[in-house]
């Protein structure tokens, strides 16, 4: 079979290693993505496609304009978000598509992008916010499927004419999961091999923690903790932020403990608590009840806002107890998130859904 990923950016790396899991089972397939990610992680077919990214000028006309894909993120509400533009909106998403169709269609020819069996949709994007690709594909037989990696259903929405035109959603994230019941939850594929184990510095004990968003983690908090236990333990903060991935992989191994999120216990955990499991750093991060009973094997040590302080000194007066913490969590990745496992888990899927035999 001939498997497509398409995306705006290689999150993470992680979609890297879904092209990879495909072909160790004997598949084609192949990543393409809208634009290069800021962190310069691997590419496969880049297309280099222009109003689209991480450019600072474009995140002023967005931040102007309080296009949809900039709401507050997920609280708690029940509410099912649609990507809903606005006139200008749509006026500039038209004119950018009018200026991306010929590059679309020399990338098509020149890499068969029509000629796939079964496309994953990252963050349920398509080319076209009118889903018209999308559509096309279906009526020639082609199977879809699209993953969703919280920020997107959270923030911008679901784009109506992709979502009703998909014929499987999958997400990593638990609230999602929770939310929706059409979507069916699937670990994130993790390479431990793509980390160094780690190597805690002498000293105050180091805690790391590396916000992309700031407001989604409980960054704040998260400072204000670190920094009045210093004033009383031997403990400092390591932001990583704004680092090239390799830097902050190296600034992150230097570390004894990892604060993933403390803002909500049912987004958990994600590339970032990977890594830091991979590498055997304690790592702290907010799950929700429902969240513990779906994955009562996890290694995390657990934090709230009101009981991080208490949480985190106990860790860093305790070694044993880090330690303890530390040596469970390559193991757990092992089994739950290493790539050719959860390769094998959607060729299941595939396989339950009549997409391959």
């Amino acid at each position: 079979m001939r498997i497509l990923h398409v995306s705006p950016q290689n999150y993470t790396g992680v979609l890297t290693l879904f092209a990879k899991g495909h072909r160790a089972l004997g598949h084609e397939s192949r990543l393409v993505t809208f634009y290069r990610a800021k962190s310069r992680y691997e590419e496969d077919i880049c297309l280099d496609l222009p109003f689209v990214g991480p450019a600072e000028w474009l995140w002023k006309v967005k931040r102007a304009l309080r296009v949809a894909s900039l709401r507050v993120p997920f609280t708690g509400s029940k509410e099912r978000i649609w990507w809903t533009p606005g006139l200008l909106e749509r006026i500039l998403l038209s004119f950018r598509e009018l200026v991306w169709l010929p590059r679309l269609m020399v990338a098509s020819r020149r890499y068969s992008l029509m000629d796939f069996d079964i496309y994953h949709l990252e963050g349920g994007m398509s080319f076209f916010r009118d889903g018209r690709d999308v559509k096309r594909l279906r009526a020639a037989g082609k199977h879809i499927l699209s993953n969703y990696h919280g920020l997107d259903l959270r923030m911008r929405g679901a784009i109506r004419p992709v979502w009703e035109a998909t014929e499987i959603h999958t997400t990593c994230e638990f609230d999602l999961y929770s939310r929706f019941p059409e979507i069916r939850y699937m670990f994130l594929p993790f390479d431990p091999e793509s980390v160094p184990s780690a190597s805690p510095l002498p000293g105050p004990v180091r805690v790391c923690h590396a916000p992309r968003i700031r407001s989604v983690k409980g960054t704040d908090r998260i400072v204000s903790v670190v920094e009045d236990l210093s004033r009383e333990i031997s403990v400092e903060l390591v932001l990583i932020e704004n680092m090239p991935h390799a830097e902050a992989l190296r600034v992150k191994a230097s570390c004894a403990i990892a604060i993933d999120q403390i803002a909500d216990g049912d987004m958990g955990y994600g590339v970032n608590s990977l890594e830091s499991l991979s590498m055997g750093i304690a790592t702290v991060t907010n799950l929700s009840e429902a969240y513990r009973a779906f994955i009562p094997d996890h290694p995390f040590v657990l934090a709230t806002p009101e009981t991080l302080r208490g949480v985190l000194r106990e860790l860093v007066l305790d070694g044993d107890l880090r330690e303890k913490h530390a040596s469970a969590g390559p193991r757990w990745i092992r089994r739950r998130h290493h790539w050719l496992t959860v390769a094998g888990q959607y060729h299941e899927l595939y396989r339950e859904l009549g997409w391959e035999r």
